[in-house]
């Protein structure tokens, strides 16, 4: 299953409880309020609804939601497209 930059950024906005508005590419993790046990949190979201397996040790250092969305794209469709 494809994931799209809309349904990462619910799902983002669901588990670190931030309203959906305040989530643009340019916004830093750190100035949103995402911790790390956010992101492990939306890694099993992500496991759940798309199948693929993301370990918080393979994602790279990423300062913007931006960058954490277009890894997790990456990721997410590459598995659907194997």
């Amino acid at each position: 299953m494809k994931a799209t930059e809309p349904e990462l950024l619910d799902l983002i906005a669901e588990e670190a409880i931030i309203d959906r508005e305040k989530l643009v590419r340019e916004a830093t993790l750190e100035d949103l309020g995402i911790s790390s046990l956010d992101v492990i949190s939306m890694l099993f979201e992500l496991e759940e609804k798309y199948g693929v397996v993301i370990e918080e040790g393979d994602m790279p250092q990423m300062t913007t939601l931006g960058e954490m969305v277009d890894f997790l794209l990456e990721r997410i469709n590459a598995e659907a497209a194997a």
